[in-house]
């Protein structure tokens, strides 16, 4: 399972859990202090991954097996989990935390 830390950007994604990631630039919050960690559905990392790597809402339905509407509802929590409102803004902010979407 991912889990994404976000204060405004996401700066290190690790494969199991961020844990007390330091916040770049200069923050309210200080190096030392954890930030909230974000965990993302099986799910929600392959439409993820699928976002990445540049395929449309249609295409990952197609790939996942599931209805398009379903795609929707999934980038619409995904957007709210993260704080972005685009899937270009997605797809930077996971490919920024380390995601590789392979």
């Amino acid at each position: 399972m991912y889990a994404f830390s976000r204060p405004d950007v996401i700066h290190c994604m690790d494969t199991n859990l961020l844990e007390n990631a330091p916040v770049q630039g200069g923050g309210a919050a200080s190096a030392q202090e954890p930030m909230p960690r974000i965990h993302l559905t099986t799910r929600e990392i392959e439409v993820v991954r699928l976002v990445v790597r540049g395929h449309s809402n249609a295409e990952i339905a197609a790939h996942l097996g599931i209805q398009l509407q379903t795609v929707k509802n999934l980038l619409s929590a995904l957007y709210g989990k993260l704080g972005v409102s685009t899937r270009l803004q997605l797809a930077v902010l996971a490919l920024r935390t380390g995601f590789d979407g392979s």
